[in-house]
């Protein structure tokens, strides 16, 4: 079998090593220079990705709909598409409207990453999030036996529940997790087992991208409503300790 991968970042490159274990991987990259790496996973140009038998696009949200348009010339006709977007509504929305209607499409979120991965040795017990979108049962079957292999957990959704449940889990861990890197807090003698939680979180996304981050929030239409929530709350509680009595 056949894996195309466009982007070729932190993500694309764990995620090229992974499926290299079940087929042959090419991958695409913005700075086009043809090579093989190590693992054996060929770098090559945007057309040839796209001729894959499963074609997983790894690029930023903000330039999803542009990559779509660009490999929909190439696309087999019994090829599968498989985005890996932190959002699901959106880029679900865009590869419905862009390929024709007999293309198979399977959105995907993977809920962990490079640094996640690392830490834990491997994708073992790992969740990822697979909504069937336009597929049959035996595409779908096949790529969810793909990461079964790899000791993910699936985890079957649609793209609107997808994300209304990211918001209140991923979009706010991020916003929190940003928020206190602003403060530059730093590990410390005084300090209580819940300040390193507090640390951790900051650890945990402070090395994805800005991009990332703003994708997360922008495309996704219930974050804006857990973050107003948020922001209330916490003014909520100011009010409540400046009105207090000592």
């Amino acid at each position: 079998m056949k894996f195309g991968i466009v982007g070729y970042g932190r993500f694309g490159k764990l995620w090229a090593k992974a499926l290299s274990a079940f087929g042959t991987v090419m991958v695409c990259e913005k700075a086009f220079n043809p090579q093989t790496t190590e693992d054996a996973i060929q770098i090559v140009d945007l057309q040839q990705v796209a001729q894959a038998d499963m074609v997983f696009l790894l690029v930023p949200i903000s330039e999803f709909e542009s990559c779509c348009q660009q490999i929909k010339p190439f696309l087999k006709p019994e090829a599968v598409v498989v985005d890996c977007c932190s959002v699901k509504v959106h880029p679900v929305t865009v590869m419905q409207k862009t390929f024709v209607p007999t293309q198979a499409i399977i959105a995907t979120h993977p809920l962990f990453g490079p640094d996640s991965v690392q830490r834990t040795g491997g994708f073992q017990d790992h969740k990822i999030v697979l909504c069937p979108v336009r597929c049959s049962a035996q595409q779908q079957t096949k790529l969810q036996n793909i990461f079964e292999e790899m000791g993910l957990k699936v985890l079957l959704s649609s793209p609107d529940e997808h994300d209304r449940q990211m918001a209140n889990s991923q979009a706010l861990v991020h916003y929190i997790g940003r928020g206190l890197a602003a403060l530059d807090l730093h590990p410390q003698e005084l300090a209580t087992p819940d300040f390193q939680a507090l640390l951790n979180i900051n650890k945990m996304v402070v090395n994805d991208t800005w991009r990332l981050f703003l994708d997360m929030h922008q495309y996704n239409t219930y974050a804006k409503q857990i973050r107003k929530k948020f922001i209330h709350q916490l003014l909520q509680i100011e009010k409540a300790i400046d009105h207090a009595k000592a």
